[in-house]
């Protein structure tokens, strides 16, 4: 009886494996197709029989009920065509990498048959090309291949302009708005380039990088004429270098299209051989297009090298606003992008826009984006519109390298959207703004607001390439809206002729009814907080140290607008810690002691102490001690006080328990929070939390301030101190 018990468990055990095996493979055939790089598109799309690619992929996705899964086996796809995505597809379907393997998909056109060959005195490879092909990104298996450049490094300058050659502004009457169609440069400056009319003028001035091509140009007089008209005004002094220059060719990396002639050049590795040489020439912007359906996700997914166009006609002036997407969404809802890459992208990597709701991009990965690595653009619609762009969680992202392309992009850019999550991103090494929230300039009415953006990393921005700037960037009225827990140093904007504005927090024109709270920003070039005029804001519990010009500067501007109750008072600003060094003013451009509500905050300058200095315009030479200033009104209850920093000027912010700050109620927390989330994986392989909130500081120049007849004014500060201790009046 024993032997007939055990030997039917035995029986069952070993039967387990074939009754499970089956029904599982059966319950994943159901609801999933297959797809490979050696599939078959006739096949069923079975794991055994998968289709080829992902345009066959989702036609296989309608015959099945329910939600459905898309695997890629391992591999590259390449898009020759752009995958759109409207409402004749199904809906809920994500498309994935199969279990821990590596998917790209890419586009482009490969060129082999090269032949070696000598330029400008160094080995190259050319190859012969149909007549008529034109494309803006070559890549190989290394990644993308570079333009040549002129001059090599640095920039050149514009030596003058014409009266003849301005126009008005399309969008604003305002002298900076004057579109250009031609310039003058130094002669020398200049040689009889080959095929003119195909190189490209880079000039960088305002928060604009201007991409036009030379149409003509007069070697006697130096005048330069454009191939469309700028979109900003044009200087003497403008910084400007230019691109796809056949006299440059000479660095392994670097390639040139001779449309003329119909000829590629490619400068190769030592390495390379001409005979097993390939190189990819894309000119596909959008692989993915999801219009009208809900539920298209993206998951494990690498994205690679797609191409772009440069816009013919007059370009947006702002943020890189009309950048093509590679991954664009729009009437959609309820979806996410996850644990994706973005390597190579030649403009926008991610596109979301408007009705565009509960969605997610989060724990992706984005290097080397020509654009904005995530563009969220709604309409300003009203709040109760079905089609109001919402609910849109960016967090734990990685992004370095963008505006790569398009120098003015923002890394992350929102227009026109609410109830937005932008938390855990590492954001650094763009040339302009890294987080930009808003797009109504006053106070007028706006659908952006309840947006968090929150515990993020960012350093590096600007680099000295534009003006007007900021690590986090707001504009507009914004009730609901918190910026809270973000780590942000060393934004730098353009220190030449006309350059002006690398700031940390940057509450642009209107901003109102934000709170600013538990941020530390050190070393940017201008200030750490900058307020161009808004209303009602809560500044509090901040670190804002060792900048440029001040640490905080505060603008009222009642002759451009009021806000709607006429109220003067820009913000309420308390508990707060200022910390200067070389006699760098604490604050700058506060007009009048009505435009903030300012008590309680803590202010030191590390080499100087006491010596701390408020500034009534932008006048460094003109300022006012800080006990001038809390005679005055200006400041009031200030605790100044050494806040007992770990090391401030060697950027660790750690505070003592023993700080003054901590004393007079500023809440520490924990700065190694900002950027993405420790342990967890980022992109398709990456581990996040990897970067110390304080990592790749540098310091900055000082601007010193003075006071006028300063001992003087000293002197009677500590008269009207000492009356009102006697005699508790004031002065």
């Amino acid at each position: 009886m024993l032997r007939k018990i055990f030997l039917f468990f035995l029986s069952f055990t070993l039967m387990v494996p074939f009754m499970l095996f089956p029904l599982s493979i059966s319950a994943v055939d159901e609801t999933a197709v297959f797809v490979a790089p050696d599939g078959d598109n006739s096949a069923r799309g079975t794991v055994d029989a998968p289709v080829a690619d992902i345009y066959t992929a989702k036609e296989l996705a309608k015959e099945i009920e329910g939600d459905v899964t898309v695997y890629f086996r391992e591999g590259m796809y390449t898009l020759n065509s752009t995958a759109c995505f409207d409402r004749t597809d199904k809906s809920n379907v994500t498309y994935k990498a199969y279990d821990g393997e590596i998917v790209t998909f890419t586009s482009g056109n490969p060129y082999t048959g090269f032949e070696e060959c000598m330029v400008n005195g160094v080995r190259a490879f050319k190859k012969k090309v149909e007549k008529g092909t034109d494309f803006n990104v070559l890549f190989s298996e290394q990644g993308t291949l570079n333009k040549t450049r002129y001059p090599e490094s640095g920039y050149l300058y514009v030596k003058d302009v014409l009266e003849s050659d301005c126009l008005p502004g399309l969008y604003s009457t305002e002298e900076f708005h004057q579109r250009y169609k031609g310039m003058i440069v130094e002669t020398e400056d200049f040689d009889d380039f080959k095929n003119m009319s195909d190189i490209g003028i880079r000039i960088l001035h305002y928060w604009k990088d201007e991409n036009l091509l030379i149409s003509d140009y007069d070697s006697e007089t130096g005048h330069i004429g454009f191939n469309k008209n700028s979109t900003m005004q044009v200087r003497a002094g403008d910084k400007y270098f230019l691109e796809n220059v056949f006299e440059m060719l000479k660095n392994p990396g670097e390639w040139y299209l001779d449309k003329a002639d119909n000829v590629l050049y490619v400068i190769p590795e030592s390495s390379d051989k001409a005979e097993d040489f390939t190189v990819w020439g894309s000119v596909l912007e959008t692989m993915i297009s999801v219009d009208g359906v809900d539920g298209i996700s993206f998951e494990k997914i690498r994205f690679q090298n797609n191409g772009f166009k440069y816009n013919t006609g007059v370009e947006f002036s702002q943020a890189a606003y009309d950048a093509t997407p590679c991954v664009s969404y729009k009437n959609a809802k309820d979806f996410s992008i996850k644990n994706c890459d973005f390597e190579d992208i030649a403009a926008c990597s991610v596109f979301l826009g408007e009705a565009v709701q509960n969605a997610a991009v989060d724990s992706c990965s984005f290097d080397n984006i020509g654009a904005q690595a995530i563009y969220i653009r709604g309409e300003n619609i009203d709040i109760n519109e079905p089609s109001v762009t919402k609910n849109i969680a960016v967090t734990n992202n990685y992004i370095s390298e963008y505006g790569r392309t398009f120098y003015n992009a923002v890394g992350i850019l929102a227009i026109h959207a609410n109830s937005l999550n932008i938390s855990h991103n590492e954001i650094h090494d763009g040339y302009y703004t890294a987080i930009s929230v808003g797009w109504v300039w006053g106070y007028g009415y706006s659908v952006t607001y309840n947006n968090r953006i929150c515990d993020n990393l960012i350093y590096n921005i600007g680099q000295g390439w534009l003006s007007d700037m900021g690590g986090i960037y707001t504009l507009g009225n914004q009730p609901g809206t918190v910026i809270s827990g973000n780590v942000i140093h060393n934004v730098s904007a353009d220190s030449g002729v006309g350059g002006y504005g690398g700031w940390g927090i940057y509450l642009d024109e209107g901003s109102s009814y934000i709170l600013v709270e538990k941020n530390l920003v050190y070393s940017c070039g201008s200030d750490s907080y900058y307020l161009h005029y808004g209303s009602y804001n809560t500044v509090r519990n901040n670190i804002f140290a060792l900048s440029t010009d001040s640490q905080v500067r505060v603008v009222f501007a009642p002759d451009r607008v009021k806000p709607a109750d006429g109220g003067k008072e820009t913000a309420e600003f308390c508990n707060n810690i200022i910390l200067t060094d070389k006699k760098v003013r604490a604050v700058s451009y506060l007009q009048s002691e009505e435009m903030w509500n300012e008590h309680g905050n803590l202010y030191w300058d590390i080499s100087k102490g006491r010596n701390l200095y408020i500034d009534l315009t932008n006048n460094t030479k003109n300022s006012m001690g800080i006990r001038t200033a809390v005679r005055k009104g200006y400041v009031t209850s200030p605790v100044i006080a050494d806040p007992m920093f770990k090391d401030a000027a060697g950027f660790d912010f750690e505070l003592s328990e023993d700080s003054p700050a901590i004393a007079n109620g500023f809440e520490i927390w924990d700065y190694g929070n900002a950027g993405t989330l420790k342990n967890s994986t980022v992109g398709v392989s990456g581990v996040g939390g990897q970067t110390a909130y304080n990592a790749q500081s540098k310091a900055v120049p000082q601007t010193s301030a003075r006071e006028s007849f300063h001992c003087f004014k000293e002197l009677i500060c500590c008269i009207c101190e000492l009356f009102n201790k006697l005699f508790t009046i004031g002065c």
